[in-house]
């Protein structure tokens, strides 16, 4: 990269903190690349922010300057910060500053990308910065300062004690960023004078102006009215910055408000001809918490589902129609018809029942789960998908009421979409609308769709734009938290204090003070000046919330309460999820309703990303987690607030929830693209989202979850549909099983090939690179053939998961039982043999195969070399063994006789032959 020129097009930018540039093929596009760390570059080391080391916004401009100065575009329009760019203690990131094409009036776009430097191979890259470039030459320079400095009438300000200040608002400047040396102050402008430091000044020339000068010169806004005086605030967009000088060491600045809130910024040189300016700056505020996040990579943990439209697809072919309205009147019935099975078969969930909320969310889900379970027991449906058919049952757009009562069928039938992969499809229509409309949607070849005024749409996750906050998320006023005596709700109750400032607590768990740690925590929270009154009631007991809400008038409600039993789906059944709906169903309507007529500002609900993503094995917990999604999209269509979020795993606060989990689970989860949020990074996430007023995003569901994208797009099975607008949706083949996962021979077709004990050693080979993998082994070598996969450590769950690893390596239906069935890998590889009855006899084709092989490694063997002469032995002793059984029988006797005679009778027989 330093070299003017190498063979892949790079040439080197010239820049310390860009390392070289290369103009892309077939587009007049140039992608810019670098390094950043503290060990290279030390002075950046000085720019921290609440502890955590930040590369300014500064140094973000004048990479976008330099990049632009490169394609005659020197000049940034605008540039949007969209995530502070973290550096970490020790190693580095790497960095993409990207020049797009230019338009007709030749302007550019500008983008500023990062990733970690040692988890480079497939990371994702980070957006920083988002631009446009123009040409330099359109906007005319300043006019030069007033000879007359300072400027006549300004008021010398007191710089005394100026840093030690900004450090008690969180700005850790080291000595590289203290470049302040006057300020003054006429009317609304504040006038400065400011210095490169002496730790800088060796790289000053290198830049075209130094980002710890361009810094200092933004600190003086410290002293206009646009500044609170108190807060930690960043750099977030600028506009019209344009550099007319270089290598400046020291200048003098002009800040002005621009008109829009913000403020206009110019820099001089010492004789008073401009350096730099910016038109427009916006600064907003920034929190420990939220740094905390972005340290974590917490900046692109926050998600939202967006119903997208959705065209084509293939022919649906044969429908049949159960239920109300079809043509048979359940799945049993149509089975007993005799009739063909067609490849799908739609099902329409009945409507939810007139009475209480959590009795028609119980009944709903039953019926779901009885036909579920029909479908999948029965081996004449093993080839048919069913459709599940709801309404009302999804909030496809902002402000449209959901069936709450339904919703939750999304959940379960989420879980058996991923216990049973290819089985199902859920499909919600609107009230009152014909099957009819629902054809379109049948050959969209989605698992999961919406039809709203003809269009199809279906559910994609997306990086969640949530606005900044616009003022606190509770009133003042009692905040109400349920299970506040787990871990996750102490977290949460401590936080709204410390970081919310909430000074009235209700703290409600089952057991009330007698819960464990519920005694401490009100005591700290008392402590830190919170009036905490801790209630003995069970959410889910409406008489007893009742009581215990009479004559209160509380400003927000935060509900944590929940609780697990997990369990496939042929293991669930009514009272395991009933444990589950309690808290989390019964305990939210309660609160729904009887709070429905307080002036809450926040209607808080802790859901789980289980309910969204459908994780196999927990149907009951999914089920109830998108009653929360549901009910919070309601409230918030009704006009009252309400915010759900579907939690990912927290690992800093484990409760019943988490601590149950095995590093078998926790190994999984990471298959799955999904790790763990800290503590800190979580609470970040929290704020984010009430800082839209208690209800971001479009329609009141937030995802916070980590997902490690570079380990979705490294997993062998096809990218699940619901994350194709993160990952790209393309099927990759498993290495070990070979299999069609991307067009290439299937099981059956790579078997035809071979010899049966190939065929053995090919079946037992895929089984046990797919157990390694379930059980999260490096090696297939670590699976004992013999070996009891219980003894392995597997489970219902695992064994749900090695069934859907060995049905998409292979392409045959395999039973839900078939792990426990055949209960080691030499067993199972044994009955996929069997699954595939028609193979042909391998014959002298495949041999001919093999010596064509052997021929080839031959031509690699050094004659000389000191074992050649046993493979000239084992090739000879294998060809006279063929010679041998190719003879004769009749020839192999007459060999016999002669070996056995005596030379007279060797002699007799020759006159006897030859006469």
């Amino acid at each position: 990269a330093a070299g003017d020129v190498t063979a892949a097009g790079l040439r080197s930018a010239g820049h310390p903190l860009l390392g070289a540039a290369v103009e892309l093929a077939g587009a007049d596009r140039t992608v810019f690349v670098g390094s950043l760390s503290v060990a290279a570059h030390p002075w950046l080391a000085d720019h921290a922010v609440h502890g955590t080391v930040l590369v300014p916004g500064a140094a973000l401009v004048e990479l976008a300057l330099r990049a632009g100065d490169e394609v005659g575009c020197g000049r940034v329009e605008e540039l949007t910060l969209q995530a502070p760019l973290v550096l970490p203690a020790s190693g580095a990131v790497q960095i993409q500053v990207a020049v797009g094409e230019a338009d007709d009036a030749g302007r550019r776009t500008v983008e500023i990308h990062s990733r970690a430097e040692q988890d480079a191979a497939g990371t994702t890259w980070s957006c920083h910065a988002l631009g446009a470039l123009t040409a330099p030459q359109a906007h005319p320079a300043p006019a030069a300062l007033p000879d007359l400095w300072p400027p006549q009438d300004a008021q010398a300000l007191d710089v005394d004690g100026f840093y030690a200040d900004l450090a008690d608002r969180g700005y850790a400047y080291g000595p590289a960023f203290q470049g302040l040396r006057r300020a003054w102050r006429r009317g609304d402008d504040v006038f400065a004078e400011v210095a490169l430091p002496d730790t800088a000044l060796d790289t000053a020339d290198s830049f075209g102006l130094h980002p710890a000068l361009l810094d200092a010169a933004l600190q003086s806004m410290n002293f206009t009215s646009t500044d609170a005086g108190s807060g930690t605030r960043l750099p977030f967009a600028w506009a019209d910055v344009a550099l007319h000088a270089v290598g400046a060491v020291a200048v003098r600045v002009r800040v002005a408000p621009d008109g829009r809130g913000g403020v206009a910024v110019e820099l001089f040189d010492e004789v008073g001809l401009p350096v730099a300016s910016v038109g427009s700056l916006a600064l907003r505020e920034v929190s420990r918490e939220q740094l905390a996040a972005a340290s974590a990579g917490g900046e692109d943990a926050l998600f939202g589902v967006e119903w997208v439209p959705v065209v084509g697809g293939a022919e649906a072919g044969p429908v049949a129609v159960v239920g109300a309205g079809g043509s048979y009147a359940d799945v049993d019935a149509l089975l007993a018809s005799g009739d063909d099975v067609p490849g799908t078969v739609v099902w329409e969930c009945g409507p939810a029942d007139d009475g209480a909320v959590p009795e028609a969310v119980r009944s709903r889900l039953a019926e779901v789960l009885g036909v579920v379970r029909r479908w999948v027991g029965e081996e004449r449906l093993a080839g048919s998908r069913l459709v599940v058919v709801t309404r009302g049952a999804v909030s496809v757009s902002a402000g449209e009421l959901v069936e709450v009562g339904s919703a939750p069928v999304w959940g379960l039938v989420r879980v058996a979409q991923a216990e049973y992969p290819g089985r199902f499809v859920l499909a919600d229509l609107p009230v009152g609308a014909g099957l009819d409309v629902l054809t379109a949607g049948l050959v969209a070849d989605e698992p999961q769709l919406a039809v709203r005024d003809g269009v199809v749409r279906v559910p994609r996750l997306t990086r969640a734009e949530v606005p900044a906050s616009e003022g606190p998320a509770f009133g003042d006023g009692p905040v109400l938290v349920t299970g506040a005596s787990g871990a996750l709700g102490s977290v949460v109750a401590r936080h709204l204090v410390v970081a919310h400032g909430v000074r009235e607590l209700v703290l409600l768990s089952r057991r009330g003070l007698a819960a464990a740690g519920m005694a401490e925590l009100s005591r700290e929270l008392s402590d830190q000046g919170a009036a905490v009154e801790v209630v003995a009631c069970d959410a889910a007991d409406r008489d007893a919330l009742a009581e215990a809400l009479r004559d209160r008038r509380l400003t927000g409600v935060v509900h944590v309460a929940g609780v697990l039993d997990d369990g496939v789906l042929d293991a669930l059944d009514e009272s395991r999820f009933d444990t589950v709906l309690r808290p989390k169903v019964d305990a939210a309507w309660n609160l729904h309703e009887l709070t429905r007529d307080m002036d809450l500002s926040a209607f808080v609900l802790f859901s789980s990303a289980a309910g969204v993503f459908g994780n196999a094995g927990q149907a009951n917990y999914a089920s109830a987690n998108v009653f929360l999604d549901a009910l919070a999209q309601t409230r918030r269509a009704e006009g009252l607030p309400g915010l759900s979020l579907a939690w990912g795993l927290w690992a800093g606060a484990e409760s019943a929830m988490t601590a149950g989990l095995g590093a078998a689970d926790q190994k999984r989860i990471a298959r799955l693209g999904a790790e763990a949020l800290s503590e800190a990074e979580g609470l970040a996430l929290l704020d984010r989202a009430l800082g839209a007023g208690g209800g971001a995003g479009t329609d009141g569901l937030l995802v916070p979850v980590r997902l490690n994208l570079p380990a979705l797009r490294g997993r062998p099975e096809e990218t699940p549909a619901l994350l194709r607008a993160l990952v790209p949706a393309r099927v990759r083949r498993h290495a070990a099983a070979g299999a069609a996962r991307e067009g290439g021979p299937g099981l059956a077709e790579q078997l035809a090939g071979m010899n049966e004990g190939r065929r053995a050693a090919h079946l037992l080979a895929l089984v046990r690179t797919e157990v390694a993998a379930v059980l999260g082994h490096r090696s297939a070598a670590t699976v004992e053939p013999e070996r009891a996969f219980k003894d392995l450590g597997f489970d219902s769950l695992t064994a749900v998961e090695l069934r859907n690893r060995l049905h998409g390596a292979s392409g045959l239906k395999l039973a839900a039982t078939v792990v426990f069935d055949h209960p080691t890998s030499a067993d199972l590889a044994r009955h996929l043999r069997t699954q595939i009855p028609d193979l042909p006899a391998a014959g002298p084709e495949w041999l001919l195969g093999e010596l064509d092989r052997i021929e080839q490694a031959l031509a690699d063997v050094d004659p000389n070399d000191e074992q050649s002469a046993g493979i000239q032995q084992r090739l000879a002793a294998l060809a006279a063994r063929f010679e041998a059984a190719a003879r004769p029988a009749e020839a192999e006797e007459v060999a016999d006789q002669i070996d056995a005679a005596t030379d007279d009778e060797i002699f007799a027989f020759i006159d006897n032959e030859l006469g």
